[in-house]
């Protein structure tokens, strides 16, 4: 029972920081952007003479870099809460065959996003600056990849919520009916 409990938590809390990452990711590119049109007086003095071109693209290239961090770092640690929640996941369900089937699905799909990482993280640096930045085929790399990338977060998240599914449905079926009917403590005879 307690188990069951915990691996449901762990599953929460592991599609949570999914989006999350996600999200920041998101957000530190969108900050870069907009860093440059809403800066403050003594930064937009900065970007005056630094030149607003090239100052936007060293502000996509640290936003780049934070993410490719992020990513890197969440993928390692993805690894270590999947394999504890195959564990939690094999005394929790009973020893049921789903949601080990699912729990593997997802560590393919995070080895999968661990193998693609270093070369998303190698093409993306050199399609921060010219000449990459230039090229129509490392653009298209890192588009491709990124798309990937992309589509295995999207599969991830949808395996994460059909175990979360089934370790509700797996918790209300084991779970005993309270009666609403009044216990008689007089015995029938």
């Amino acid at each position: 029972m307690h188990s069951t409990r915990i691996a449901t938590f762990l599953l929460g809390a592991w599609i949570a920081c999914c989006l999350f990452v996600d999200l920041a990711a998101l957000m530190n590119v969108r900050m870069a952007a907009q860093m440059m049109n809403s800066a403050i007086p003594a930064a937009a003095e900065i970007l005056q003479s630094a030149g607003r071109q090239q100052t936007g693209q060293l502000l996509h290239h640290f936003a780049a870099e934070q993410y490719r961090y992020y990513f890197s770092q969440w993928g390692m640690i993805q690894l270590a809460v999947v394999l504890a929640l195959a564990g939690l996941l094999y005394f929790a369900a009973e020893k049921r065959i789903l949601p080990q089937i699912l729990c593997l699905v997802i560590l393919v799909l995070v080895i999968f996003q661990l193998a693609i990482g270093p070369e998303l993280a190698y093409r993306g640096r050199e399609a921060d600056f010219p000449p990459g930045s230039l090229s129509l085929d490392t653009q298209s790399r890192v588009l491709a990849l990124t798309e990937i990338w992309a589509g295995v977060e999207i599969a991830k998240f949808i395996v994460g919520c059909a175990l979360a599914a089934f370790l509700f449905s797996f918790r209300s079926k084991r779970r005993p009916r309270r009666s609403n009917e009044p216990v008689s403590l007089v015995r029938a005879e």
